[in-house]
């Protein structure tokens, strides 16, 4: 089984966990005319990607795949979930880690059985955890044998197309500026993986709070095309 294959179709957009029902507050930074145009959806998904993706998702991510590499207890999977959940304030996004988690559990587990994934998304039925994205997706591309910098890098440039996608729906701007964007990032993307190990550890959870409060407002947006 190709790594790299594998790696490629759970992290295609197309992926069927329904990731494009989820916009994290970026409804409402478009309903309030903050983000209106090709310039300030540039600055929009650089600052998400190294003012709070970098510090909260991404470091999740590696902490979930470190675990997986010490064979954790089912206790230190809780102990990440509740941080994880704590972490992430807002309800609806709080709520959407959750879905595409279970859904992603659910998606892969119809491949290939991997135990500690299937063990979670247990747990997550039961009650006993909240259940995240990121550490499922951690899990799977682990058990995978996917190299822990690939993964990384396609969990980074994953929400950084699913920013732009989002994008190009709601401001509108163009497929092509979208793309342009993308590519224009891309370096983005290597520098902060490079680093993203060596995050401080006091710094993980750290937000943007404006980010936060557009993700607490968009529950009461009078029209909402997205979930969060």
């Amino acid at each position: 089984m190709s790594a790299l294959l594998t790696l490629l179709q759970i992290n295609d957009s197309a992926f069927p966990i329904g990731s494009f029902t989820q916009s994290y507050g970026l409804e409402t930074y478009v309903s309030k005319g903050i983000v209106k145009d090709s310039k300030t959806v540039k600055i929009y998904a650089e600052t998400m990607l190294q003012h709070n993706f970098y510090y909260n998702d991404a470091a999740f991510f590696v902490l979930a795949w470190k675990m997986c590499e010490g064979n954790a207890t089912k206790a230190k999977v809780r102990e990440l979930d509740d941080l994880i959940s704590a972490y992430k304030a807002p309800y609806e996004i709080r709520e959407a880690s959750k879905k595409l988690g279970i859904r992603f559990l659910k998606v892969t587990g119809n491949f290939k059985s991997v135990p500690r994934c299937t063990k979670y998304l247990q747990a997550i039925k039961n009650g006993e955890v909240n259940g995240h994205y990121a550490m499922a997706f951690a899990m799977y591309a682990h058990a995978a044998k996917i190299p822990m910098k690939d993964a990384l890098h396609a969990f980074y440039y994953n929400t950084l197309n699913g920013i732009l996608t989002n994008c190009a729906k709601l401001v509108p701007i163009s497929q092509m500026d979208a793309q342009k964007i993308l590519f224009q990032l891309q370096g983005l993307i290597e520098r902060l993986q490079e680093t993203q190990e060596q995050m401080p550890e006091e710094m993980l959870g750290s937000c943007c709070i404006a980010q936060d409060i557009r993700c607490m407002q968009h529950e009461k947006l009078y029209t909402r095309i997205y979930i969060s």
